[in-house]
């Protein structure tokens, strides 16, 4: 990898860092595709990974609420982090266009017709079953490409959440994921010691994203923030579509 690559490489960490500031989500569905038109998927992940940790315990203390949603939702976290741990020998195994394809259009439809039905969201009663399976599906989907966001993305966006609950609780649940598919990629010897390296230095473009971000965020109101957040949603499933075709 050269200086000049790795400069690029930055550049893709701190546009999605600074979508991520702005709504708490969208690092590595930002930052990922950008990277691979540079190198490597397997090279992208492990540049990422600490990054995508590093922000992510960050906000997940963001306003006090990092014990509340632990408690809440820790029958998610404790199989996500199973689950991402193991799938990751997987690894792009399956083929990139279907998943792409797949994600793409899940991602798109569901925050649409949820947004369509102001009325409709996902009552708390239901995730006694909910949490365990959406973390095992997450988790999964995550070992095997990377992408173990869509799934808790549409979930959290289900529960209607106020911005200042929604990014403690999905950035609580994106850090768990993201120490299970570090250590993943550790114990599997997917990525080498020098990509995670990499990783490490790659927090002074995230660290700089998140900043602009949050500065952003603190001006938006709660309906522009959502307004925003639906955006973020259908941009991420359009880039999974845009991919899927281009492998096509």
């Amino acid at each position: 990898m050269t200086p000049f690559v790795l400069f690029l490489c930055s550049l893709g960490l701190l546009a999605g860092s600074t979508v991520k500031g702005v709504v708490g989500i969208g690092l590595p569905l930002v930052a990922v595709p950008l990277l691979t038109m540079l190198v490597s998927l397997k090279t992208a992940v492990a540049l990422t990974t600490v990054p995508i940790v590093a922000s992510n315990l960050m906000q997940s203390f963001q306003g006090g609420r990092f014990l509340p949603m632990l408690r809440r939702f820790w029958p998610l976290l404790l199989p996500l982090f199973v689950s991402i741990l193991f799938a990751v020998r997987l690894l792009v195994v399956l083929p990139e266009r279907v998943l792409d394809l797949v994600i793409g259009l899940a991602v798109i439809a569901f925050p649409v017709f949820i947004s369509l039905r102001p009325t409709l969201r996902l009552a708390k009663r239901h995730e006694i079953w909910l949490n365990p399976l959406v973390g095992l599906l997450s988790g999964l989907l995550g070992g095997i490409s990377t992408f173990y966001g869509p799934p808790l993305m549409l979930y959290v966006f289900g529960m209607r959440m106020p911005k200042e609950e929604f990014i403690p609780a999905i950035s609580l649940m994106y850090t768990v994921a993201g120490v299970g598919l570090l250590l993943g990629l550790w114990l599997m010897n997917v990525a080498s010691h020098a990509e995670l390296g990499l990783s490490v230095l790659m927090l002074l473009p995230t660290g700089l994203g998140m900043w602009l971000g949050r500065y952003v965020h603190v001006q938006l109101s709660e309906r522009n923030f959502q307004r925003v957040l639906l955006g973020v949603y259908i941009a991420t499933g359009i880039t999974f579509l845009v991919n899927a075709a281009l492998r096509g």
